[in-house]
């Protein structure tokens, strides 16, 4: 046993049971229900499975909140939305999602304690089911493509550099090309393919493999820390470095 005296902190678990638990860093609540509504069913369904912190992806636009504007303003309301409503611990990554937004990142690292921010490279040209090319029915932004991408990181790249002696503050990545992903889901839909076969035609490793090497360029330009999330093509996975 190790002597309280030797600890930083001491916590008193008497009567209380001690289990060790998962981090499940990969979490969408509220997208398509109310925040703390989903957030009291996933996080029970997560505690059940042995996850004891969830970290959670969270933007503006349609889903979620369905509004956008500034997380000064936002990033409250969510915070209240979630408070006494999660079963296990929480924290989120933050989408920036609009030009205004660029702005924030430090102020969300240093006033709001955000670590870990998010991109995804479809909502250019796509809505998250790819039924629509208006990407910017979902994002409620204008320009969210290559472009922004690049501000994003030079943003992520400075203050990680700021903090680098005290946490790792990177930039994650959903990748997928839509410009692709339009063709070859109108060329499944041609085809008359329905379900799993016709989802896995019309996302092919191609354009999975297009926006890993766009965003590893963009990330080498400006010394961006990024994650690249859920590789599972092995064409993708090759190319990784």
């Amino acid at each position: 046993l190790i002597d309280a005296n030797q600890a930083e902190n001491v916590f008193d678990a008497k009567g209380k049971h001690v289990f060790p638990a998962a981090v499940d860093s990969h979490f969408h609540v509220g997208i398509y229900r109310p925040h703390s509504e989903d957030a009291q069913s996933e996080s029970m369904s997560a505690l059940v499975g042995g996850v004891g912190t969830i970290i959670s992806y969270w933007r503006t636009g349609h889903h979620y909140l369905n509004k956008t504007g500034a997380y000064k303003d936002i990033l409250p309301e969510v915070m209240q939305l979630s408070d006494g409503n999660f079963y296990t611990d929480y924290c989120y990554h933050i989408a920036v999602m609009t030009a205004a937004q660029l702005d924030e990142v430090e102020w969300l690292v240093e006033n709001a304690g955000v670590g870990s921010f998010k991109f995804y490279m479809f909502y250019k040209a796509l809505t998250l089911s790819a039924d629509s090319t208006k990407g910017s029915d979902y994002t409620m932004a204008e320009n969210y493509d290559l472009g922004h991408l690049y501000e994003l990181m030079t943003r992520v790249s400075a203050i990680a550099e700021k903090y680098k002696d005290k946490a790792r503050i990177s930039l994650s990545l959903h990748c997928e090309n839509p410009e692709l992903i339009r063709v070859f889901i109108d060329r499944a839909n041609k085809q008359g393919l329905t379900g799993l076969k016709a989802y896995s035609e019309g996302r092919p490793p191609l354009s999975e493999k297009l926006s890993v090497h766009e965003a590893a360029i963009l990330a080498d330009a400006t010394g961006c820390p990024i994650n690249l999330l859920h590789l599972s093509s092995r064409r993708r996975f090759a190319s990784r470095n």
